[in-house]
């Protein structure tokens, strides 16, 4: 189980984003459902960390559960 953290720059608008995700994978991919079409984005990985085996985490985890601000 993982928690991975990304800040996103939409080149386009000049907004910045973090996004949280939750996983079980050791090497994330970034979501695609994320981004729009014909917009341009910058994005970094800020965390990728492995989580402790919680009932709580596993449920986040198996539901690809994902914040963002």
């Amino acid at each position: 189980m993982y928690k991975t953290v990304w800040m996103i720059k939409s080149l386009t608008e000049n907004t910045t984003t973090e996004l949280t995700w939750y996983h079980f994978g050791k090497e994330p991919k970034f979501p695609s459902w994320y981004m729009e079409e014909g917009k341009a984005y910058e994005i970094e990985m800020i965390w990728n960390f492995k989580l402790l085996h919680t009932p709580n985490l596993f449920f986040k985890c198996l539901t690809h559960f994902y914040k963002i601000k």
